[in-house]
């Protein structure tokens, strides 16, 4: 079970508003699937932000590297906030909101970026095991091995399951379907219709929604791939990088 608490943007407005006035604001934070109260001292703001427990720590697969708008993790009926440095864990179901984004580092070093609308479950990914699942339910979502490589890690998606032998690749729902780009390495991509095999960058396949056989491997035109891709990039722009540098780090997600 994970415990965390957070502060909203408008909380935390309310509560330096308080201090300004030299009164005392209530601020509620959510602690896992219960409601802590807390209120600010006279004159003074309360420090609400929590880390993780060094058990959660101890007992995760891996960490947010970044958070962007509306990310949040489901385990086990408690559902929480996502930001960046909190722990993920084996089984754990991530959604992202409209325009988010959300980066997974998780222990063997490798990278899971989800886009937004999207939902991801850790199914099985624990560092030291081969093999393990990650199912992408909606969405997009890049995926980029670590240094070791992970042999028999599977990426399943509605459609088909890709099979992963050390690589850099894209994944998710595009022009009505569903499609496959490769960066770097090689996959495989399976269904009950068949089998195809991106072994050369920026090769891709498209799977149709009715889950027939993944389509001839065809490199992707530039305008494909600069749509894909985008789907999981972070769209930084001046107002965002302001709001990070003047929250100085209380705030991880940038909106």
């Amino acid at each position: 079970m994970y415990i965390q608490a957070k502060v909203t943007k408008a909380a935390y407005a309310a509560v330096l508003a308080g201090a300004l006035l030299g009164v005392s604001m209530p601020v509620s934070t959510n602690a896992g699937s219960r409601l802590l109260d807390r209120t600010t001292p006279k004159g003074g703001i309360s420090n609400v932000l929590a880390k993780p427990a060094p058990d959660e720590v101890e007992n995760s697969i891996g960490a947010v590297a970044r958070a962007q708008a509306s990310v949040e993790g489901e385990l086990g009926g408690d559902r929480r906030d996502l930001e960046r440095d909190l722990p993920v864990f084996e089984n754990e179901e991530v959604t992202t909101g409209k325009n988010a984004r959300a980066v997974l580092r998780f222990l063997d070093g490798s990278v899971l970026t989800i886009g937004a609308d999207a939902e991801v479950i850790l199914d099985d990914y624990v560092y030291g095991n081969s093999g393990g699942v990650i199912t992408l339910i909606k969405g997009a979502l890049r995926f980029t091995s670590g240094k070791m490589g992970r042999l028999g890690l599977k990426i399943k998606m509605p459609v088909a399951t890709i099979g992963i032998r050390g690589t850099d690749f894209w994944a998710g729902e595009i022009d009505g379907g569903y499609g496959v780009l490769l960066m770097h390495g090689e996959v495989d991509v399976t269904n009950e219709a068949g089998t195809v095999t991106l072994s050369e960058p920026h090769e891709g396949t498209f799977i149709a929604a009715d889950g027939s056989a993944p389509g001839a491997v065809t490199i992707w035109e530039d305008g494909i791939q600069e749509k894909a891709l985008a789907a999981v990039a972070f769209p930084n722009g001046p107002l965002c990088t302001v709001l990070q540098k003047v929250a100085k780090g209380l705030f991880n997600s940038c909106i």
